[in-house]
């Protein structure tokens, strides 16, 4: 008996064995099999019993020469040796399964599997090229490397479902060469007729596709080496045996992902059902707050109009007493008026009933004209109002009674929250693309945190019922619906209580047509 290890040197010898060879067991042990293999054929015997290790065949026939020239055909067993290899390779495979089972994040399995493949096969490099789904449910294929800096693959193309590529992303089985420059379905690919100059010099070639228990091809294993004949059976085995571990270890990766995903989307839904309800509170709430506040300013007027009709209507008022009566009726009937037209109109924009008139017309005389039904109300208040011009002819596109209602709504709030002796100034300018009308005063100013729900309907920095001004809160927000259908903006702008705001209103410009006449507004408003 003779034992031999994978290369083919002796370890062992029996009397037997060195009786037959005529060599001392020292002598034997400290030779290889092939110093008794026909002169001239050495490297074909080294091949041969390579082969015969890596397939890991159970006996095999090898014809070897005594030194005395006589011929013997001996057979050789692995029996021992074939087990404890195929342990080995189970070991390599359960290692690298178990290292992939634990690991959920898709890229780390691929690049570990590969590593560890290129390795177990002798590879000079090894890549995967797999599919990944996105949260749409779109399919892209991605690459890892091993053996090479992953830049080295940077500038060429994804592999196509060529000839010699194509059984692999389709699942059709292993594919195997010594030369893959010898097999016929090489080279038949354009552009490049085989390999793309400066690629990876690929010889020896080893492919394995990686299929889903669902039968779904998740991509190919490539492995490949400058030199012939490098990637044994046992290779191949060890990838085919890794091939079903990757597929499972990648597959319970897009479970864990889905899974994922599904409470992120679950969270955001429950995230943008609380915020749905949170706002469907407020709307709540500040419509019972609107219809509160619009109760008590319907009622005040109401009380102060019903009061003096009844003293009126007594006769006994001197002359002095009876014209007060008439000039505060007067008064808060148009206050009344005004609640009911700022309420129909908020109704016309929830419905989408509000209609505008536009023409071209000069801002100017439209903002002038809002001013001076309140001269008299800050003249009351010792407030100074006042109105620069900055520009001449300030066209835009308008309805003039809207944009009036626009400008007399930021003045009255201006007034209104402006103490006695304090400032008021409307400024009107231009630049080449828009008119701004800016109206600022040094009244009490706005909250910073409540700047952003000054345009909202029903909001007011103070909604109690011992706040010091009246009103409904709708007037900013008819200002900013008026002012958007014109293509405008508004922006309010405070640096908190006592400080004063400022509010902005930009309407674009009306631009001239060429080749028209100035006096005909129609066409210069088409």
């Amino acid at each position: 008996m003779l034992i031999a290890d994978d290369d083919g040197n002796y370890v062992d010898a029996n009397p037997a064995a060195c009786e037959l060879f005529g060599l001392s067991r020292a002598e034997l042990l400290s030779t290889n099999l092939t110093r008794f293999v026909e002169p001239g054929r050495e490297l074909e015997f080294a091949q041969s019993w390579r082969s015969f290790i890596d397939a890991g065949e159970q006996k095999g026939l090898f014809r070897l020469y005594r030194p005395d020239g006589e011929i013997r055909d001996l057979e050789s067993q692995q029996t021992a040796l074939a087990l404890s290899r195929q342990a080995e390779e189970l070991a390599a495979v359960n290692h690298i399964a178990r290292v992939l089972g634990a690991e959920l994040d898709v890229r780390k399995i691929v690049q570990a599997l590969t590593d560890e493949a290129t390795e177990l096969t002798g590879a000079r490099f090894g890549s995967f090229f797999y599919n990944v789904i996105d949260e749409g449910g779109a399919s892209y294929m991605l690459y890892t490397l091993s053996g090479v800096p992953i830049e080295h693959f940077k500038d060429f193309p994804m592999p196509r479902a060529t000839e010699i590529f194509g059984p692999t992303f389709r699942g059709e089985g292993v594919i195997r060469l010594g030369d893959v420059r010898q097999d016929p379905r090489y080279g038949k690919n354009a552009p490049y007729r085989g390999i793309p100059p400066g690629h990876l010099p690929v010889v020896s070639y080893l492919a394995v596709p990686v299929v889903l228990r669902s039968g779904e091809v998740v991509g190919g294993l490539f492995f490949g080496h400058p030199e012939p004949n490098v990637f044994t059976e046992r290779a191949e085995r060890l990838v085919v045996g890794l091939a079903p571990h990757a597929a499972i270890a990648i597959e319970n990766a897009r479970l864990y992902q889905q899974a994922q995903r599904a409470i992120i989307e679950r969270e955001e839904l429950l995230a943008r059902e609380q915020a749905a309800r949170a706002d469907a509170e407020a709307a709540n709430r500040a419509k019972d707050e609107f219809l509160a506040t619009v109760s008590h300013e319907l009622r005040t007027p109401l009380n102060a109009i019903i009061g003096w009709s009844r003293m009126l209507r007594t006769g006994r008022l001197d002359d002095e007493t009876r014209d007060h009566a008439l000039e505060t009726i007067e008064r808060n009937v148009r206050l009344q008026t005004q609640i009911v037209e700022d309420i129909l109109d908020v109704s016309h924009i929830i419905t989408g009933k509000l209609r505008l008139t536009p023409r071209p017309l000069d801002l100017a005389p439209v903002v002038e004209a809002a001013i001076e039904p309140l001269r008299s109300a800050a003249d009351a208040k010792g407030i100074h109002m006042t109105l620069t011009a900055e520009a001449d002819d300030v066209i835009v596109c308008g309805d003039a009674d809207r944009l009036r209602q626009v400008v007399w709504n930021l003045l009255a709030n201006a007034v209104k929250f402006t103490p006695a002796g304090g400032r008021v100034a409307v400024r009107l300018e231009r630049d080449d693309d828009c008119a701004r009308i800016v109206v600022s005063d040094t009244g009490q100013g706005i909250r910073r945190e409540f700047l952003r729900f000054a345009f909202d309907r029903f909001r007011q920095a103070d909604s109690t019922s011992t706040r010091a001004h009246g009103g409904l809160g709708l007037g900013l927000a008819i200002v900013r619906h008026i002012v958007e259908m014109h293509g405008g903006t508004v922006s309010a702008d405070s640096q908190g209580e006592g400080r004063g705001a400022t509010f902005t209103v930009a309407l674009p410009l009306l631009r001239k047509a060429a080749n028209t006449p100035d006096d005909d507004p129609a066409a210069q408003a088409g």
